[in-house]
């Protein structure tokens, strides 16, 4: 005998808190999303959809957007890149500039990895990911734990968990500032990636002076410019 409690496939759709829904929904719909579903009364209630997925949101009155961070969900979503692309040029397009800090925000998205965080106008923090990411962003994320490797290789592993993974270009900073400080019988190969990487941060945190620094002590390692330019490539790290 069938059980007809169990003949359904049962289906979870998250609410997502918001401070306005009328904000909410058209900040979604300007990124592409359809808005499928409006209420402003008795209370406020909104759902957008792309790809066959569905967001919802509901007010919360009283909240604020600068303290809803830690709410939000994942994303996955095929060729994150162009994804990636297009909410970056309508960012450009609608805003007259790509938001990477304040809210709303997107993440930047370094050349290798496959995730972004889009945060909206409510705080809701979005983690899109390639549907075909596999294992590259935890083998990322777990080399800052690896012990086989220098105190700068290290450094260099956490201050990108600090960049890429938390958004937290400050702590990134600070990892390799201290890191470069201490360094001793390092290779001339690791102390040219942490600077391509502290240069990368301080060119983001308009920082010219620390980039002009970090510039100069990468010129004098003597590595090729080959060698210079992949590793610029490799950090997305404009000069």
């Amino acid at each position: 005998m069938t059980d007809k409690t169990h003949s359904k496939t049962w289906t979870t759709v998250p609410s997502l808190p918001c401070v306005a829904i009328e904000e909410t929904l058209s900040f979604w719909e300007m990124l592409g999303f359809e808005i499928t579903y409006k209420q402003t009364r008795p209370y406020q209630y909104g759902v957008v959809a792309r790809g066959g997925s569905e967001l919802h949101f509901g007010r919360v009155k009283g909240m604020e957007a600068s303290g809803n961070e830690y709410n939000g969900c994942l994303v996955v979503v095929p060729s994150i890149e162009a994804v990636y692309q297009e909410f970056t040029a309508t960012f450009k397009e609608k805003l007259g500039r790509i938001p990477h800090t304040g809210i709303p925000r997107i993440s930047r998205m370094k050349p290798g990895t496959t995730r972004f965080t889009l945060t909206d106008v409510s705080g809701n923090s979005m983690i899109f990911i390639d549907s075909d990411s596999g294992e590259e962003d935890q083998n990322t994320w777990e080399k800052a734990d690896d012990k086989n490797q220098s105190p700068l290789q290290k450094a260099i592993a956490m201050a990108i968990r600090f960049r890429d993974y938390k958004e937290d270009e400050q702590a990134a900073a600070k990892t390799l500032d201290v890191a470069l400080r201490k360094a001793e019988n390092e290779e001339n190969t690791t102390l040219a990636e942490a600077l391509a990487v502290r240069m990368d941060l301080a060119v983001f945190m308009g920082n010219r002076v620390r980039a002009d620094e970090c510039n100069k002590l990468l010129s004098q390692l003597g590595l090729s410019q080959v060698d210079v330019d992949r590793l610029m490539q490799k950090h997305g790290t404009e000069r």
